[in-house]
This record gives C-alpha cells, structure tokens and sequence, in this order.
C-alpha cells in the first residue's frame, strides 16, 4: 500500500491528517457556511484614562508582550500655528532634550538606556515618543516630563534628535518619495500647510517667538498622554501622577480650523526626470474635511478601491491581471480640522508607466459610475471592522495611542465606539455617493517621476494614451 501512495499521502497519514481527493474540496462560499460570528470586545477607554488635576489626561494600559516600556505625549499644534518656523524652533527644543541637562548629556542618557526617541512635528500635532526597556521606563517617564515642561531652547549641539529613518544609499528624491514631496509642494502651494520660514522668520522664532509658540500650545489641557508597557497598572499610574503633576499652563487654546482647498482644473501633469530603472506615479488632489457622517462609507469605498490589501481593485488591474507592478494602492490622509490628500500611488518599468496611470483613471472611473458588488461589500465591512478596527484596540500600545490621538481631536470616543455599526450600516448608494464626492478625476495633480524619455516613447500596450493626454504638461526637479 505504501508504495502504491504518494509522498505527501503518506506524511499526511503517518501525521492522522485525512487527504481528500482534489474533487472533494469544499467550495461553499464563506457566506454560506454558517460560520460563528466574529466579536471583537473594545477595551473600555475609561478603564485606562487618568486625568491629572492640571488637565492633563493619560491612556495607560499594560502590554507585556515584550519587556519595554512606550510613553508618548500628543500635543495639539503643529507646524500651521503660530507664525511661520515657531514650530520647527520647538521641535529642535523638544529635541535637545530639558533646559536643565547640559549639552550632550541627553544623549548620553538615552544611549545609555538604549532609548528610542522622536520628535515629530507635523501641520496640525506634535508627538513625542520615548521607547526603553521596562526598567529604565520611570526614570524615562520623569525625562520626558522635564523635556514637556522646560524644553531646551537656544542651547547649542543636536540633543537627543531623532535617528535617520532613510536606508542610506537610497536616492528619495528620485523614488517614489520624491513623487510624494512634488505631490505635497504642489498641493499645498500658498496655503498654511505648504508654507516655510524665510531666514527673517526663522531668526524671529529663534528670539522669542518660538517661546510663545509653546507657553501657548504645550500645556497640559492641550495634551494627551498614551503609555504602554511591562508594567505594574496601580505603579504606572501612580508614577505619572507624580511625573506630570506639576507642569503648568494656561487653559486649552482654541482649536484652530485651517482654510479648505480644492485642486484647480484642468488636470496638470508634473514630469520630474529621473536616470532609475523604473517611474513612480503619484495621482490625486486635496481631501476636504471628512464629516463623521461620511466616514464610515468612505472607508469601505477606499477599502475597495485601493486601500490596506492585495485584493483591491487597483491591485488586481494592475498586478494580478497584468503585472505591471508590485503595487498600486491608495492612501487617504485626511486632515484633523484643516484639508488633508487622496493620492493613489504606483511604481514599474518605463513601459508599463503610461499604462499604469490609465488603469488608476479606469478604476476611479468605475468606482465612481457603478455600485460595488455584495461580495465587495461583505469582504470589505468583515475586513475594516475584524480586522483593521480590532487591531487598533487589540494591543496596550495600540488602544493607548488610539485613544490619546481619539480623545484629543474629538474630546470623546463615540466614533471608535460606533464604528462597527456604522461600518455595517453602509449601502452600495453611498458607497457611489461618497465616490462621487471626494474623487474628482477631472482636476487631478499627476506627478510622474523617472526616465522620461522612456516613458514616452514605450510602445503601447493597450493603447494607452500619452501623458499630455491627462493634461498641461510640465517639468518640475524632483523632490520639489
């Protein structure tokens, strides 16, 4: 008998594992199968808040799944307040660590702890991060609190910055983050998002402005703490009680809304050369504030189209069916209380580059004039609420951070709450409501960056049209 059987039969009996027949396979689909419904409990935020007597609130949560320790401080400022560069001064503040500490000696402590630590300032919020092992994590906490309550202004030596994140040997600015930042620069030209500090800007943060800028912005009511880690819950708690109770400031600063945009037709068509073996491909326009009304429909669409997965619609026109990629996804960054973009980005060889772009305006196209079928709907809500929504609560890292970054753009967890029916509540007609209002194909920025040479004169494939054929045409340098 054992001779008459194949290889793998024969492992798979020696294990008790039964082996049937290829024709015996079951092929109902998952709808049909009667399967246990999928329930994922949301921790309770109130389980994990704690609020200080100087407004300061704190989302802590043990997670022991490595012996670390993750404090974070999420601030309600960015880049677009205050006068132009006062944010930048801050963060090179906040970088070199508290006012107390001589030069260098930040960094000593963060080598010493073998720390991970990082300022990043963007349009609307500023965070910090501190990362260490769980048994330097109060003296961590007790360091991040001086850097809250007295960063270092006007001392010399680059403190504690952040590490490079970019692979050396690697040209960003003729890949696709190039690509991006053409993109950015042009999307955001003339509006607060998009500005930068002229020299005498700079020099007026540097000697009082950036000052301001915090003793308006980095108090405790505008600030929400998230901290996670191998720890002790009551210690933890008790410990940052002691760390930030005594960092003053004045009440919460009006939040700020930032001005709309809207991409101008014609479609523009932005060339940046580039000696690479491929083309990167970024095409989109701003993304207005999204009203809670909309978000949960918008999210099903782009999870349809193009977001998270390998089984979008981009990604099975471009790769599965073609080839002509690794990826093509989109990425919808929307804004907190000022715009934000919806891009859709692609990369290959310069022939298939032209055909690319056709396929993304084909699919957005589509997305936009027809219903998503029930089998798209029923993948999409399983995947965005099982998977996507439970993720970010299924971690101590995670539902602290998501309900620090929660609590101080909304003031309350409703959303988070109301997610999953809201995600089910969603009909194919606002699916194609929501397409048809936040896509608009007719006046989109294209920015291609690669060889163009190439590119142009790359047989068709599937009579493809040339680039000018989006729309005016014009070269731009990379990165820009």
């Amino acid at each position: 008998m054992m001779a008459r059987m194949g290889f793998a039969q024969a492992v798979a009996l020696a294990m008790g594992v039964i082996v049937l027949p290829a024709g015996a396979q079951d092929y109902t689909h998952p709808k049909d199968m009667d399967l246990p419904e999928v329930r994922f409990d949301r921790p309770d935020p109130g389980e994990m808040r704690v609020d200080l007597a100087n407004g300061l609130a704190a989302y802590i949560a043990v997670d022991d799944r490595a012996p670390l320790v993750t404090l974070s401080a999420f601030i309600a400022a960015g880049s677009a307040h205050g006068a132009p560069g006062e944010g930048a001064v801050v963060t090179a503040a906040l970088q070199r660590g508290p006012s107390g500490m001589s030069d260098g000696s930040f960094t000593r402590v963060l080598d010493r702890m073998a720390a991970v630590y990082t300022v990043t300032l963007g349009r609307e919020e500023t965070e910090i991060t501190l990362d260490v092992p769980a048994e330097d994590g109060w003296e961590a906490m007790e360091l991040l609190a001086a850097v809250l309550r007295d960063p270092a202004f006007g001392a010399s030596g680059a403190g504690g910055t952040a590490r490079a994140s970019q692979a050396a040997g690697i040209d960003w600015a003729t890949s696709i983050a190039g690509a991006i930042a053409t993109f950015d620069s042009r999307l955001f030209a003339g509006h607060t998002f998009g500005r930068t500090a002229s020299a005498a800007e700079m020099e007026a943060a540097s000697n009082g402005g950036a000052q301001a800028y915090y003793r308006r912005y980095f108090v405790p009511s505008n600030a929400v703490l998230a901290i996670s880690g191998d720890f002790q819950i009551m210690e933890a708690s008790t410990r940052t009680m002691e760390a930030f109770e005594d960092w003053s400031g004045g009440d919460r600063p009006d939040p700020m809304t930032f001005q709309s945009i809207q991409t101008s037709g014609p479609r523009k068509v932005l060339l940046a050369e580039a000696g690479r073996l491929q083309g990167w491909v970024v095409t989109g326009h701003e993304l207005p504030v999204v009203p809670r009304e909309d978000r949960a429909a918008l999210a099903v669409m782009d999870y349809i189209l193009g977001a998270y997965h390998l089984d979008s619609r981009l990604f099975r026109e471009s790769r599965e069916l073609r080839g002509l990629t690794n990826d093509n996804s989109s990425f919808m960054q929307p804004g907190v209380r000022g715009p934000g973009s919806y891009t859709f980005r692609t990369y290959g060889r310069p022939e298939a580059v032209r055909l690319l772009v056709d396929v993304t305006f084909r699919e957005l196209a589509k997305i936009r004039e027809t219903r998503p079928t029930d089998d798209e709907m029923f993948v999409a809500k399983g995947a965005l609420v099982d998977g996507l929504w439970a993720a970010r609560y299924a971690t101590g890292l995670d539902a602290t951070r998501n309900y620090a970054i929660e609590w101080l753009r909304e003031g309350n967890h409703d959303g988070s709450e109301s997610y999953p029916e809201r995600i089910a509540a969603v009909t194919g007609a606002q699916i194609q409501e929501v397409a048809q209002r936040y896509i608009h194909p007719e006046r989109m920025v294209i920015v291609v960056v690669g060889p163009l040479e190439r590119i142009q004169a790359a047989p068709m494939i599937e009579s493809e049209p040339h680039l000018d054929f989006w729309g005016s045409v014009e070269r731009v340098s990379g990165g820009r």
